[in-house]
């Protein structure tokens, strides 16, 4: 067993209110697990940066620097563009799925105002597993989470609803989630370089290898706020060389999550820890 860390945020670099929604992450910090290391990482810990959606749409780092700037931190555009944005792809992506298709891209953009801890989290990008490769995933796993299938958020009434819904719950609940892998198996159908296409499970099936339990907490004390704003990373670069990154839009990433954490902590004022241990994280 190994103590966790994990935090739900928007996609974009950028405090958005929720009626920009886009697509959602899922990061999670792994403590206690010694190996070999990626260059620059000194702890024994080890990063998992998931999003919804099981692909990411522009495919390559060029795309990903691109979507990055149409919506993300990179652009100074103001919040009322980025959420007319948002609500067009939404509104693309609902009309997709009453014909029974999909767009990754309208979901990149415009995804559904649907409940953070009741959908499933992807890497999107592959990763080395030991001698293998894979993508991975954390499917949502309790019966407390399957009710809030239908649950959706109304911005206009809480610009912080999700925030507000996920504090909720954690006060009355724990979650949990699987953790799945889908192992590389066919060069044709499920490339390493090109994220954009998604690896059909008729080739490989996604496998059960773990459970995360969090459990009934107050979520959302202020140093924990704090810690996690101002202080701690999850960063691609925090790997075991058995699972270190794949792919240009993981190459892309290592350099942009370096750049926007070095940003993030020069204007907070705050030197970044990487923090190695579960009990440096307030309560």
């Amino acid at each position: 067993m190994h103590p966790v860390a994990i935090r739900f945020a928007q996609g974009p670099g950028e405090t958005l209110g929720d009626r920009v929604s886009t697509h959602r992450g899922m990061a999670i910090k792994i403590f206690d697990v010694p190996g070999d290391k990626l260059s620059g990482h000194d702890a024994d810990t080890q990063d998992f940066v998931f999003a919804t959606g099981t692909t990411f749409p522009s495919g390559t780092a060029q795309g990903f620097l691109s979507d990055a700037k149409k919506i993300g931190a990179a652009v100074p555009l103001p919040e009322g563009f980025k959420s007319a944005v948002s609500s067009l792809a939404r509104n693309v992506n609902k009309a997709l799925h009453a014909v029974g298709t999909e767009s990754p891209k309208a979901d990149f953009f415009g995804h559904p105002f649907s409940h953070p801890l009741a959908e499933p989290y992807f890497s999107q990008c592959p990763i080395r597993y030991g001698d293998y490769v894979a993508k991975l995933g954390a499917f949502p796993a309790s019966p407390e989470q399957a009710a809030l299938e239908d649950w959706e958020l109304d911005p206009k009434q809480d610009e912080d609803g999700f925030r507000h819904a996920a504090v909720r719950y954690f006060g009355e609940h724990a979650a949990v989630f699987e953790l799945r892998v889908q192992l590389w198996a066919n060069a044709e159908t499920q490339p390493i370089e090109d994220t954009s296409v998604d690896w059909p499970e008729e080739d490989s099936r996604y496998l059960t290898v773990g459970t995360i339990r969090i459990p009934r907490q107050e979520a959302y004390s202020a140093a924990r706020v704090r810690y996690f704003d101002d202080v701690m990373t999850f960063r691609p670069a925090h790997a075991l060389a058995a699972h270190r990154p794949l792919g240009s839009v993981m190459r892309a990433r290592l350099q942009v999550y370096q750049a926007l954490s070095k940003l993030r902590h020069g204007e907070n004022g705050i030197k970044a820890e990487n923090t190695a241990k579960i009990d440096q994280i307030p309560a």
